[in-house]
């Protein structure tokens, strides 16, 4: 009895132990499979972002080929980011409407979107 317990403890314990060494090989290779995936994955979807940017960029270019000398940043009453030559925004705004402010004239600096009617006004 002694001896049949001694031999399935010499061959149990390198069982359990080699079917442990595959259970970690064969987790560690789905591992990598599942990484590469994803790189894959994140490429793919770097790669759109970058042609997307490169889309409204080549837009925005030509929504600011107007023939103005752009002056951003350097009228009162107007938003941030806005030339009061022409009264275009430096970057397309977020939103349905691409503004076109103009200057209203009144007792504090404001402007209005032609568009839309949004009026801005600055606060001292």
């Amino acid at each position: 009895m002694k001896q049949w317990f001694f031999f399935a403890m010499v061959a149990i314990l390198p069982a359990t132990i080699l079917i442990a060494l595959l259970y970690s090989f064969f987790k560690y290779l789905y591992t990598v499979y599942e990484e590469r995936r994803e790189l894959k994955e994140l490429d793919a979807i770097q790669a759109e972002s970058t042609a997307r940017r490169q889309q409204n960029s080549l837009e925005n270019t030509q929504r600011l080929d107007n023939g103005c000398q752009h002056a951003f940043d350097t009228g009162i009453g107007f938003p941030p980011g806005v030339c009061p030559k022409c009264g275009l925004e430096a970057h397309r705004p977020v939103g349905a409407c691409d503004h076109i402010w103009r200057r209203v004239e009144g007792a504090t600096a404001s402007s209005t979107c032609v568009r839309c009617g949004k009026v801005y006004r600055t606060e001292f």
